[in-house]
């Protein structure tokens, strides 16, 4: 078998992981500066007996006690029991069953006995017989119901049971039978045995005899699971906090031992730079941007390749860190607009990227407050409070709601839950101070700086990045937008089928939770390239059909082009790159069958490439672009039938759909079947009520075998000149099999007139 190829060093390098790479990496290093800058010590000249002009801080190693107990608590209680297995169980359960068996069969021929001696046409039994049943059964605690429905099995379904059960309890006790999982082993038996005994008797009988007799062969090992915990406790690293002191006061004079604390930490304008403050900043970046990484890798690992997006939120992450520096200069340092990174991340991006940004974020402002010589511990901790739980909530009353007037709402939530938080950790410390309204002040006035700065930023962070945020997609699918007017008035019909395709493309994006915005927004611009020709598209003319006195190959050409001619004008635009990949894709890779059959005609037997009629694709690679795919075909080929009928109108759907499915035009998206299940049913709920009759496509036959070497089965297109039909593939059957050019074999078609 041969070895992957590896991935050559240069290839990385022009790769979307090695660009966001960098970005982490260059971010990381705007960040240290910025660390530097604050957290540099300040230097002092101080002499024994001076006054203290300020108040000097020093940080602390503390163990938190409570959080490391925590730590070893949840890993001893992650270890999995030990099991060790018992002898001689399966031979007891087997001898067990047997004798159970034994006594049950006893009463199954008591019972056929009295049904042969009495000649009976039911299976009724006397009280006094049933009665007689039960002592016959010495072991087993049955009921009367239970006997009643032994004395009616007939004897070859009685010696079913036996041997099915006695051979699934053994393949059971085969494998393993845990402690406390015998329940569920009993359950596992009673489905294995369901299909093969009568369901009296899984029923009634089965479970009161595998309870009686079923027993666990692994228990559990209390000493070697005991020990496995406590190494797991054992494993556990305290968790170590860096905490401020007072070493001087405000006032104080200075003794010589405040001095030398002072020069053991590198204050004293004679002593050299503390460099361990610089490899803790240092420190602190790395792990923070390696943590924020993780985090993307867990909950949005598609993100990781996309550089666009994560140069925004390592910009969002330098502007929150700088401001918060910046705020060093004011006197209270809980103006800090603690959620303007989150919020903007999860109206730019998407509320997953708010989360992920949350955390690091966070890190950042403990960071920041803990290294500089004016704040304490109790601020850092305060700060990251607030940050944390604030961002949370915010993001949380964001989610789904793209107006911009939430994004201003989200500020006074955030003022409100930082001023919950401080007044919360007020509360539990009994702390009466009297700057606590101030500081609630301050806190407020950052919440509502938060909202502030993120309306400010938005608009500008959608312009540059060309940012598919709801808010902007909501503005694009405005029907005053110039180009969707110019679309309307140059190429009505174009208009109304995306109008219509839009609905049908937000309905199912919905429905499977797709982004029912862009998929809005995409349907409503997929075909604006029709506006350079607008009459070569059936739905725009109005009399004589120019594609009959043209070329077949400049037909397709032209048909094909207007992909790239909508691309085109979506650069010029400067829509958002998701939107444009829309245009691009939304007819993937499909031919247009009806001049790839006009050239055959013309062509006098002489091989025509498929391929110069398909369009360039690519396929569609998200949920969105397949979605838009899908609506457009379907939306123009349902107006060709002659009785929509709602049921006629869901299977042809399904037909077309599953055309695509066959022609893999579907391959390089994201779609579950699942997914592709309900985008139909949304389809059609709508569809029943907008359909419009549209001329029959004309029944066109090729032979497939003609176009098998050439390319991948050709499928219908929908723009086609004649009567827009269905993009479907013909059926995979022999070469030498005629389709016609909906994509549905003759074979196909004859039967359903036949029907």
């Amino acid at each position: 078998m041969p070895k992957p190829k590896k991935r050559s060093f240069k290839s990385y390098i022009h790769s979307a992981s090695f660009k966001c790479l960098t970005m982490f990496i260059a971010a990381g290093l705007i960040l240290c500066l910025i660390f530097f800058a604050i957290c540099t010590p300040q230097k002092y000249d101080f002499q024994v007996g001076s006054i203290a002009h300020e108040t000097i801080n020093a940080p602390r190693d503390v163990v938190d006690e409570v959080a490391t107990a925590e730590r070893k608590t949840a890993a001893a209680e992650a270890v999995e029991a030990t099991y060790r297995f018992q002898e001689g169980v399966k031979e007891e359960v087997l001898s067990s069953i047997a004798n159970y068996f034994s006594q049950l069969r006893t009463i199954q021929q008591y019972g056929v006995t009295l049904m042969d001696h009495k000649n009976r046409t039911d299976s009724g039994f006397s009280e006094d017989e049933i009665d007689y049943a039960l002592k016959l059964s010495n072991d087993l605690n049955l009921n009367k119901y239970q006997i009643s429905t032994l004395l009616r099995t007939k004897t070859d379904a009685f010696e079913d049971m036996v041997s099915t059960v006695t051979t699934a309890v053994s393949n059971s006790l085969n494998t393993t039978i845990r402690e406390g999982q015998v329940s569920q082993s009993i359950q596992t038996i009673l489905q294995i045995v369901g299909y093969k005994v009568d369901v009296s008797l899984t029923q009634n009988i089965l479970p009161t005899l595998l309870r009686s007799c079923i027993r666990p062969n692994m228990i559990i090992d209390a000493d070697a699971t005991e020990e496995a915990r406590q190494k797991a406790m054992d494993a556990i690293e305290p968790v170590v906090y860096l905490q401020g002191q007072n070493i001087i006061r405000e006032g104080d004079r200075i003794t010589k031992n405040q001095l030398e604390m002072l020069r053991t930490l590198g204050l004293l304008q004679e002593t050299t730079y503390d460099y361990s403050v610089y490899a803790g900043s240092f420190l602190l970046v790395a792990l923070t941007m390696l943590c924020f990484a993780l985090i993307l890798l867990l909950l949005k690992k598609e993100l990781l390749q996309e550089p666009k997006k994560v140069f925004v939120l390592m910009l969002i992450l330098i502007i929150c860190v700088g401001l918060a520096a910046l705020t060093s200069l004011i006197p209270n340092i809980y103006i800090i607009p603690v959620t303007l990174g989150p919020i903007l991340a999860a109206v730019l991006i998407g509320h997953i990227a708010g989360v992920s940004l949350t955390m690091p974020i966070s890190l950042f402002y403990f960071g920041l407050i803990s290294g500089s010589t004016v704040t304490s511990s109790w601020d850092a901790v305060m700060i990251f409070s607030i940050s944390a739980i604030s961002s949370i909530v915010t993001i949380q009353f964001l989610n789904g709601h793209p107006q911009r007037i939430r994004v201003l709402l989200a500020g006074l939530i955030s003022a409100f839950c930082g001023m919950l938080v401080l007044l919360t950790f007020r509360l539990m410390i009994s702390d009466q101070k009297g700057d606590l309204l101030e500081q609630l002040l301050w806190i407020g006035l950052g919440g509502l700086l938060s909202g502030v700065l993120a309306i400010a930023l938005q608009p500008a962070f959608e312009s540059i990045f060309r940012l598919a945020t709801p808010s902007k997609l909501l503005e694009m699918t405005n029907p005053n937008q110039p180009l969707m007017r110019r679309l309307m008035i140059e190429a009505p019909g174009t208009y109304h089928h995306s109008i219509i395709v839009a609905n049908l493309a937000e309905a199912a994006a919905q429905r499977i939770h797709a982004n029912p915005y862009l998929a809005r927004a995409g349907a409503y611009y997929h075909d604006i390239g029709k506006l350079q020709r607008p009459l070569y598209f059936k739905e725009n003319q109005m009399g004589d059909n120019p594609h009959e006195k043209t070329d077949p190959y400049v037909s397709a050409a032209i048909l094909t082009s207007h992909t790239r001619d909508g691309l085109l004008i979506a650069q010029k635009e400067r829509f958002p790159q998701e939107v444009q990949d829309i245009i691009q894709q939304h007819h993937g890779v499909t031919p247009v069958m009806f001049f790839y059959h006009k050239a055959l005609q013309m062509s006098d037997g002489k091989p025509v490439d498929i391929n110069e009629f398909r369009y360039n694709g690519p396929k569609p690679q998200t949920k969105e672009a397949a979605i838009v795919m899908l609506a457009d075909t379907i939306e123009a080929a349902v107006r060709t039938m002659k009785d929509p009928t709602p049921k006629a109108i869901d299977q042809f759907i399904e037909r077309l759909v599953r055309g695509k499915l066959e022609d893999g035009q579907l391959s390089d998206c994201p779609l579950s079947l699942h997914d592709i299940d309900e985008i139909c049913n949304a389809f059609s709920g709508i569809l029943k009520g907008v359909y419009h009759e549209r001329i029959e496509y004309p029944e066109v036959h090729h032979t497939v075998s003609q176009s098998i070497s050439a390319a991948p089965a050709a499928t219908e297109h929908t723009d086609n000149p004649a009567a827009d039909p269905s993009e479907t593939k013909p059926s995979d059957g022999p070469a030498e099999t005629e389709t016609t050019a909906s994509g549905i074999s003759q074979e196909d078609t004859n039967q359903k007139e036949h029907e």
